[in-house]
């Protein structure tokens, strides 16, 4: 056996005692041991930043996913918007089982007929003429729908899911111009669920606005249902920007999310990307949302209606309770842009950009502390893709046109690796307060690769990154820095069925094992904000309107609840095993712990977590425990995170397959066994006697 030191030379003086080596060793399994030595605890407090989120406008991230308004295409702009993506949409509603609930929805094979993508032609009455007129509210198009006759029926309608599970009352809200009568409703297979008629008469554009209450219990929860706008006698009308939100909505956010994100105490959420910021102009998300534009999402495809802007970025911050780490756009964005968005959020009222702030109902400024330049400009797929030469200017005219505004913002840059990271440091010195570094492994390995193999090496992976991370940090310390690091993306990224993916088990494990390694190395990890909030990897997720967590989600409430805040000196006598990186460049062939402690004390000293890992596929690992220097109580507190497989997912169907299990159970003294159960997380909490 040898021992495993987890710490650099350089980290170990950042501890407040001697020696409080955390340290592995390698073990027979029959022999593994955890020794805790809780007196020997860290100067530094573990930064709740490591239990942090991103989340990106892609697909069902924020639209139809934390945003709660249920209507896709709101804005009725056309197919030219989106090209090719174009096919994505009658793919999406030959999905959703709508086709066999009902049969006479016209999907679309192809662009045209002047339909808005998303929506669909309905009725037979004769002579309807359907038309994207250029004469909108906002941007480019909207609605047109005239018939000299109603009879056989003529409107537009959209497959939608409803909340019903949880509200009965939905908010409808548009624009309309034009001389007809509406008659709105929802329709479910064989039954009309709600329905209501206005009258518009008027040459300009006009809000109006409806309430539809759908009886409860009049469909099963994830009924596949239409909404549809009907003409009530022969008239003309043009509809903009409408809405359908249900009652329960909090701010515009989805109710379900909001809750969850409040009870796993999210400390930090990085947004509005990812690649979608490389192409972002923030100035479109801000002012009254009917009259925000459009666009095209330029990483993403389909459309980008801008109902989610900077205001409402930092509304969900406020409901959450969580702080806003905020990516610029250093693709296609200018230094003085960035700049601009710095004054909107932190400048006083009497600035240019603190009165436009002000003017849209945010009097106070937001005091947004920190910054992100840019996103992976380091690859080929990223809108405005430089070399890293190109990047050390950018970031220069970046920090210095930001600085300007507010002298007290953090900065992160993009640190990739040490090739990358060179010219920024040498061009930049001290302006290059944090390395900030994206981990998505599993990209490219084929799906006929061996699972417990992929399972294996991602396990590996946080262990393996050690060596990147003690890289970037002697960089920055030859160079004078403080070393400091970011990981703003992470998630296990195979998304390939039977591989382990960030649906499951495994990669609740796998961001446990990061956090882990960056509670090991001192403050040299700052933050990380895991990948993503809800549709788009781990996290939530939300089909037919309905909120469920990943198994993920349970990890990171676990971490963001817990009592620890001091690190807690341990030795771990554990199994190994080696990960020769096979399907993983990333991972080295070096020793892997298969059960992974970390143990921390609360601010008092009155109560001691421990956390471990066991990386074991299948098999559970008896460890005997032994505590030095904190008389326990003779209750221990669990809660324990597993599955029936390192593959196991939850699902609409089964939404807690896997999740957080609390029980308890009795010791005597300070040293007892305890068995972990395969592919699992558990937290262990002993309270001082």
């Amino acid at each position: 056996m040898r021992p495993v030191s987890c710490f650099a030379a350089i980290l170990l003086a950042r501890l407040s005692v001697a020696a409080p080596l955390i340290e592995f060793e390698e073990a027979d399994p029959g022999a593994a041991r955890i020794e805790v030595r809780a007196a020997e605890r860290a100067a530094q407090p573990v930064s709740r930043y490591l239990y942090g989120k991103f989340t990106e406008h892609l697909w069902w991230n924020v639209y139809n996913g934390l945003w709660a308004q249920i209507l896709k295409n709101p804005s009725f702009e056309s197919w030219e918007l989106i090209g090719e993506d174009w096919k994505r949409i009658p793919e999406w509603i030959r999905r959703g089982d709508f086709p066999e609930a009902f049969p006479s929805l016209a999907i679309p094979e192809a662009p045209g007929g002047g339909v808005a993508p998303w929506w669909l032609p309905w009725g037979k009455a004769a002579g309807v003429d359907y038309g994207l007129d250029g004469d909108a509210l906002n941007s480019e198009r909207c609605q047109r729908i005239a018939a000299p006759s109603v009879e056989g029926g003529a409107g537009i309608e959209q497959p939608i899911f409803l909340p019903l599970h949880r509200e009965a009352t939905y908010q409808l809200a548009f624009y309309a111009k034009g001389s007809a009568r509406l008659r709105i409703s929802v329709q479910a297979p064989g039954a009309e669920l709600a329905a209501g008629e206005l009258e518009v008469d008027a040459p300009g554009w006009t809000r109006r606005e409806l309430e539809l209450r759908i009886a409860r219990g009049a469909v099963s929860r994830g009924t596949p249902l239409v909404f549809r706008i009907e003409l009530g006698a022969p008239g003309a009308v043009r509809i903009d920007q409408i809405t359908l939100f249900p009652a329960d909505h909090i701010e515009g956010f989805d109710p379900d999310v909001v809750r969850l994100l409040r009870q796993a105490r999210l400390p930090l959420l990085r947004f509005p990307g990812g690649n979608f910021v490389s192409g972002y102009h923030w100035e479109d998300g801000i002012g009254p949302v009917e009259r925000r534009p459009t666009r095209r999402n330029p990483a993403w495809g389909d459309f980008e209606p801008n109902h989610v802007g900077m205001d409402e970025y930092m509304t969900l911050c406020r409901l959450i309770g969580c702080e806003p780490l905020i990516c610029v756009n250093a693709g296609n964005g200018t230094a003085q842009e960035a700049a601009n968005w710095v004054e909107y959020a932190n400048g006083p009222a009497s600035s240019r950009y603190g009165a436009l702030r002000a003017r849209n109902g945010r009097p106070e400024p937001y005091g947004v502390r920190f910054w992100e330049i840019g996103n992976e400009l380091y690859g080929s797929w990223q809108i405005g893709h430089c070399t890293a030469e190109e990047y050390a200017e950018r970031y220069a005219a970046f920090y210095e046109a930001m600085r300007g505004v507010d002298p007290e913002i953090h900065f992160l840059a993009i640190g990739q690796n040490e090739s990358w990271s060179a010219p920024l440091i040498a061009r930049n010195g001290k302006a290059v307060r944090t390395l900030a570094i994206h981990e998505l492994p599993g990209g490219g390995i084929s799906p006929e690769a061996d699972a417990r193999e992929v399972f294996e090496e991602l396990m590996a992976f946080p262990v393996s990154l050690r060596a990147k991370l003690i890289g970037l940090a002697r960089l920055m310390q030859e160079a004078g820095l403080k070393p400091s690091i970011a990981i703003t993306e992470a998630q296990i990224f195979t998304n390939r069925p039977g591989l382990p993916t960030n649906s499951t088990q495994a990669e609740s494990l796998f961001l446990a094992g990061l956090i882990h390694t960056a509670i090991r190395e001192g403050d040299l990890i700052e933050m990380i904000t895991h990948s993503a909030l809800v549709n788009h990897a781990g996290g939530l997720r939300k089909q037919r309107e309905i909120v469920f967590a990943n198994p993920v989600h349970s990890a990171s409430l676990l971490y963001g609840t817990h009592s620890g805040v001091y690190p807690v000196a341990l030795r771990a006598k554990v199994p190994h095993y080696r990960s020769p990186g096979k399907h993983l460049r990333q991972t080295r062939d070096e020793p892997v712990p298969l059960l992974d402690p970390i143990a921390l004390v609360d601010e008092k000293g009155e109560e001691l977590t421990l956390i471990v890992i066991n990386r074991s596929p299948e098999r559970a690992l008896a460890c005997t425990i032994a505590l030095e220097g904190f008389p326990a109580a003779p209750r221990v507190l669990t809660r324990t995170l597993d599955g029936a497989s390192y593959l196991a997912q939850n699902t609409l169907e089964e939404p807690e397959r896997v999740t957080l299990r609390a029980g308890d159970f009795a010791i005597e003294g300070s040293s007892f066994e305890y068995r972990f159960p395969p592919h699992s997380l558990v937290e262990l909490v002993f309270r001082r006697q």
